[in-house]
């Protein structure tokens, strides 16, 4: 951060909104892109982006011989308008659509360092763009993806959760708080050995089984409000009318924290 952003002269914590971007953000994140793109096939990016992003006719991608990028200048044009005036939420979309495309994650890493240096309100976790600022936050969410093997289930549901969660355009805060509370009680059947365990169950034999602490297994257990039914868990709150973002956010934290501390405590 130079002089000007230190000292507010600059409004450097525009970046921090999160349902905007600036104009400072936009042609940094281009400018990753097009860096990017200039080691990668030509045919493939275009055909990928208009077969698959933008779902337009692939024998319609504009293309002459006389002109740079391998032919492919006039399409690239297509793509730069469409980058400037989008939507702030479409940028983001693209720039997902092309990290599922980026093999060795080149551009993943090069958008982090400059959602990192623009003070963003957003990071990325998983190949996607979640509201979340904090380094230990993001620390704890992806930690809790890493799991593999028998603690796979537990990585599904809170990619799941995440997915939810950072949904621009139709976010769905219940099942994503439903998904993060899911991998609690997935990985508490896998330390408890019980697979038809309630969440509830399974505090009870991690508490008294593999030492985990009165009070924090009666936490968990007020703040998730779980009973048991035909279903497995059911959380209090999923009855609540307005669940909102930091809601959704805030399960997804506690919950991937908390994986975190059963696989390695237990």
């Amino acid at each position: 951060m130079l002089f000007s952003e230190r000292n507010g002269y600059i409004e450097s914590l525009k970046n921090l909104e999160y349902d905007e971007i600036s104009d400072a953000l936009r042609n940094s994140l281009w400018n990753e892109i097009f860096e990017w793109v200039q080691d990668k096939p030509k045919k493939d990016f275009f055909v990928n982006l208009w077969k698959d992003y933008y779902k337009k006719p692939i024998d319609k991608i504009p293309y002459s011989y006389h002109d740079s990028m391998e032919g492919y200048e006039s399409a690239w044009r297509v793509v730069r308008e469409n980058f400037f005036k989008s939507d702030w939420h479409k940028v983001y979309d693209l720039l997902e659509f092309l990290f599922l495309m980026d093999r060795f994650t080149d551009l993943e890493k090069r958008v982090g360092r400059t959602l990192v240096k623009e003070l963003t309100a957003y990071r990325i976790i998983n190949k996607q763009f979640i509201q979340i600022t904090d380094s230990i936050e993001v620390d704890a969410i992806s930690e809790s993806i890493k799991q593999t093997g028998q603690f796979s289930t537990v990585k599904n549901h809170i990619e799941s959760a995440l997915k939810l969660l950072s949904n621009r355009e139709n976010p769905d805060y219940r099942n994503s708080i439903k998904e993060s509370i899911s991998a609690v009680e997935a990985m508490a059947k896998i330390i408890t050995n019980q697979p038809n365990a309630t969440l509830g169950d399974a505090l009870k034999v991690l508490e008294s089984k593999h030492s985990l602490h009165r009070a924090l297994k009666n936490g968990y257990a007020s703040l998730y409000g779980y009973a048991n039914d035909s279903s497995g868990i059911r959380h209090a709150l999923m009855e609540e009318p307005n669940l909102t973002q930091a809601d959704a956010k805030y399960f997804l934290i506690s919950c991937s924290s908390f994986v975190n501390y059963l696989k390695t405590a237990m």
